[in-house]
């Protein structure tokens, strides 16, 4: 066991079959509880394989529930669990709380990455200061780089504000427990609306969980109700100015526009420099 899991307290030796279990979930402890309520909750998805740790029975030591023999329904391998994510709990086992297995968890796991939050930042408002920014002092970066490589530092400076959302969203991904790779999939039609959703909407770690949560769901609506009012404000505008044009409204508001437009001259003026009017004229040819 990891140094975190050592410090969990072991439990007193059980005869062999006591069902008599206790769950740590972030920090927390409860029970007693039966292998049976654990095993209807794994299944309705309300115990967490990798994050919720376990102990009773037979077993002296905390242990992740996926590890647990006959607990989960073994379709594939179990992730290994991370017990440095769990603090010790506190107290003896006597001092347990209640667990209500049958209540949904609120629980989002902590996985490294960028947040929904971090991720909207990332790629509007920081790509947006770094191009202010860098449109600023563009010039500066320009000049002290010379003639030669005054170009090229520019284009390299500029690359950076193009990089960032990149780097963010394969971080978006990783944080949500997918492959960095599916960032390629947002350049393939219909795929990149799925992968949108789930990097606007969804929590850290809900590969794992499939739990979207109060603001989850709140997001979520959100994303796929704002490409369906784009489609339809497009098709009113659209409609409304065909009707515009067969009315011969759309042309008569075109006339009146252009007449308020400023007249151009066919031809400009030339103006006379001021080394023209000093140049004196060349002497005739002998």
């Amino acid at each position: 066991m990891s140094e975190v899991a050592e410090q969990l307290p072991v439990a007193e030796a059980k005869p062999p079959g006591k069902d008599e279990w206790y769950v740590s979930r972030s920090g927390q402890r409860f029970g007693p509880v039966t292998f049976a309520e654990m095993q209807q909750s794994a299944k309705a998805g309300r115990l967490e394989p990798r994050t919720d740790l376990v102990i009773g029975g037979n077993i002296a030591e905390w242990k992740p529930a996926g590890e647990v023999d006959g607990l989960f329904e073994r379709r594939k391998p179990a992730p290994e669990a991370d017990p440095a994510s769990h603090e010790a709990p506190k107290g003896s086992l006597a001092d347990s709380g209640s667990f209500d297995f049958n209540k949904e968890q609120e629980q989002e796991l902590k996985l490294p990455g960028a947040t929904r939050l971090g991720y909207f930042l990332g790629v509007t408002v920081l790509p947006t200061l770094l191009f202010i920014g860098l449109a600023t002092i563009g010039p500066k970066i320009e000049s002290a780089a010379g003639p030669e490589f005054g170009p090229w530092a520019l284009l390299v400076a500029f690359l950076i504000p193009v990089l960032v959302p990149i780097v963010i969203t394969v971080k978006r991904f990783q944080n949500l427990g997918m492959s960095s790779w599916w960032w390629f999939g947002l350049m393939v039609p219909l795929l990149n609306l799925w992968l949108g959703y789930r990097l606007f909407a969804c929590p850290p770690g809900y590969v794992y969980t499939k739990k979207l949560g109060g603001l989850g769901k709140f997001l979520a609506v959100i994303y796929w109700i704002s490409p369906v009012a784009v489609v339809a404000l497009a098709i009113v505008g659209a409609g409304t100015i065909n009707q515009l044009n067969e009315d011969g409204r759309l042309e008569e508001w075109l006339n009146k526009a252009e007449q308020m437009l400023p007249a151009v001259p066919d031809k400009l003026p030339e103006v006379k420099t001021t080394a023209d009017e000093e140049q004196e004229p060349y002497p005739p040819f002998p």
